[in-house]
């Protein structure tokens, strides 16, 4: 593994060292804490600087949440009748450009929730996962929704913000960017209701919707995952528009 120092990084990625610091301990760039200071991996470095520049602005966390409530066939929580009918054209253009959905939403929707990475006991983690503060999604919920992908001894999940500090104690997660085998991604507090349906009185922890979980498996960077995440997103278009246009 190629070892970059904070500042080399953010040459890479033409930004500022706070930055760079910012995305590792979000967990959305791979790098170890040693000595007190950050070592970035290069690869991940690198990666993000090509995804980046390929795939432009990112959506608002409105819009994002907006857009992944359209695809799971479901109304575009808080957003005006323009905003809906923007994320529907861009649904109609993703459609019409085969390649575009693996190329483009994963860095449309960056900025739907902070990402953290957690390290926890393997024979914690069927219990968290059945939490009923989880929601589960990406690797965690890919099989369930259709996506055929399993990633056993890893865990992937959503929570609500006022729920991480009874989380972090009850099952003992230490942050851990370079190799926990949890990530947890703390979603905004207006989106919890789209996120989770049952939240009035759940008694375990639940799925997100296909459209969430198919984001979350793109970000993973990893093969198997996109090519998972790229047939159910085919899917959940087709599905979306014919919606769409017999509502029409």
């Amino acid at each position: 593994m190629e070892l970059l120092s904070v500042k080399q990084a953010a040459a890479i990625l033409d930004v500022d060292d706070s930055r760079v610091r910012q995305l590792l301990r979000a967990g959305s760039l791979d790098g170890q804490h040693v000595g007190g200071r950050w070592l970035v991996d290069g690869h991940s470095a690198r990666l993000r600087k090509e995804r980046g520049s390929a795939a432009g602005r990112p959506l608002s966390v409105r819009n994002a949440w907006g857009l992944l409530a359209a695809l799971s066939g479901q109304r575009a929580p808080n957003l005006s009748d323009a905003e809906r009918s923007r994320i529907m054209s861009r649904l109609r253009n993703m459609a019409a450009h085969d390649e575009l959905p693996v190329a483009r939403l994963g860095e449309l929707m960056r900025a739907r929730a902070e990402c953290r990475r957690y390290r926890v006991h393997s024979g914690l983690l069927p219990v968290l996962l059945d939490d009923p503060d989880v929601v589960r999604s990406g690797i965690s919920a890919a099989a369930r929704v259709g996506a055929g992908y399993l990633a056993p001894g890893r865990a992937e999940i959503y929570v609500h913000p006022d729920k991480i500090g009874k989380l972090e104690a009850g099952f003992g997660l230490a942050r851990d960017n370079a190799s926990g085998n949890l990530l947890m991604h703390v979603a905004p507090a207006e989106v919890w209701p789209f996120l989770r349906a049952d939240a009035d009185a759940p008694t375990k922890g639940s799925d997100a919707p296909a459209a969430v979980v198919v984001a979350d498996l793109l970000d993973s960077q990893e093969d198997r995952a996109a090519t998972a995440a790229t047939e159910l997103l085919r899917q959940l278009l087709a599905a979306c528009l014919q919606k769409r246009e017999g509502a029409e």
